[in-house]
């Protein structure tokens, strides 16, 4: 439960980045780094979701590895935007 809570705010986060690439004035952000790159890390983070097993400890600590590496990741995206 906690998982799907914690992905559930996530995602609405990366939808909101996307959004916010869209809808701001022209040259505000980098576009394709701003919408594409809050998209894919979007589509990993649903990918890694289908793949937990939250009945299985190695699959519980591979996912939350995998939200750090999110984590990691918009930082090199605010060095694109």
């Amino acid at each position: 439960k906690i998982a799907k809570g914690a992905s559930a705010c996530l995602l609405l986060n990366y939808v909101g980045a996307i959004a916010t690439g869209l809808l701001t004035k022209p040259g505000t952000f980098n576009m394709i780094p701003m919408v594409g790159g809050h998209l894919a890390l979007a589509l990993a983070l649903i990918t890694r979701y289908r793949e937990l097993d939250a009945e299985s400890v190695p699959s519980i600590k591979k996912y939350y590895k995998h939200i750090w590496d999110l984590f990691y990741l918009e930082y090199l995206l605010y060095i694109l935007i």
